[in-house]
């Protein structure tokens, strides 16, 4: 499933990276997210062999929740618009999908910067705890290695999450992770199997928007299992500690304290021997009664 926005120059390999998997993908669907260049007309070589969308620009997650809806295969394999399958990537994962307890697995793969030059996406991204098989929930409040290039997941249990939460733009893809880590084991090949190709003017080469996503990203983990979180360690717990901090500080610089100091307050529950967490939230309920 490949969406795209904006991608006319990259999309068409994309695509044929995927139609080239032997075996061939039963089903490819393309979701072009209100493109404004010329995707479209880079698309309509492709019909008969995809399955094409188009729906008004609402992001990444969007055009996922889109293209699961109009998938018809038990398995979804994520591929962005930018990026490539390398051959044989169908068969290694469907090897990993094989055991009936397995439902969500992922590779390692290459990272491709600008001049084209590749190294190892595993050592661009490592796990902080080295564990990217089995159990991975607290590893993932820490760090997300897994791009949604790597992934492939059975899709009923995707679509029985709710898909991809439209609220998060940027960080959707390890949202979905941790939803998957908590209830679910992974399996992992280190086999390369895609292509990440890093560019710039990409939605996650906006550092300050992607921070504040990544904020959230593990406040709503905590928001939604809060229990696994207190149970995934120091280190985990102050990982998500820090994105309430990280949340927190985002308000305050809006002068919005009131609802800063909540954020604080929450840090504050999850790891409390932080002195400049104390501060701001001194600050923050001082500021309330006069704030917005």
């Amino acid at each position: 499933m490949i969406p795209t926005y904006n991608s006319a120059a990259t999309v068409t390999a994309a695509i044929e990276s995927a139609l080239a998997q032997e075996p061939a993908p039963a089903h490819v669907v393309v979701v072009d997210d209100g493109s404004t260049d010329g995707t479209a007309d880079a698309l309509r070589p492709f019909a008969g062999r995809i399955t094409g969308v188009t729906q008004t620009n609402r992001g990444p997650a969007a055009a996922r929740n889109v293209g699961l809806a109009r998938l018809s295969t038990d398995a979804v394999v994520f591929l962005d618009a930018d990026d490539l399958l390398l051959p044989g990537a169908l068969a290694c994962r469907a090897r990993l999908l094989a055991s009936a307890d397995t439902v969500w697995a992922h590779t390692d793969g290459w990272l491709e910067d600008p001049t084209l030059v590749r190294q190892r996406f595993s050592a661009c991204y490592p796990p902080v705890d080295d564990r990217v098989e089995g159990w991975i929930f607290t590893g993932l409040l820490r760090r997300n290695f897994i791009t949604a290039d790597a992934v492939i997941a059975r899709r009923d249990v995707v679509s029985g999450l709710g898909g991809f939460d439209e609220t998060i733009r940027g960080t959707e893809d390890w949202e979905l992770w941790l939803r998957l880590a908590v209830r679910h084991a992974v399996a992992h090949s280190a086999e390369p199997t895609f292509v990440y190709r890093a560019r710039p003017r990409t939605l996650s080469s906006d550092r300050a928007r992607m921070d504040r996503m990544r904020y959230l990203t593990l406040v709503t983990a905590h928001r939604l299992f809060p229990a696994a979180v207190r149970e995934a360690g120091v280190p985990a717990r102050r990982s998500v500690a820090d994105a309430y901090n990280g949340l927190g500080d985002a308000l305050a610089a809006e002068g919005r304290w009131r609802e800063a100091a909540g954020y604080f307050a929450a840090s504050l529950r999850l790891w409390p021997l932080q002195r400049g967490a104390w501060l701001r939230w001194l600050r923050g309920r001082a500021a309330a009664p006069s704030g917005p």
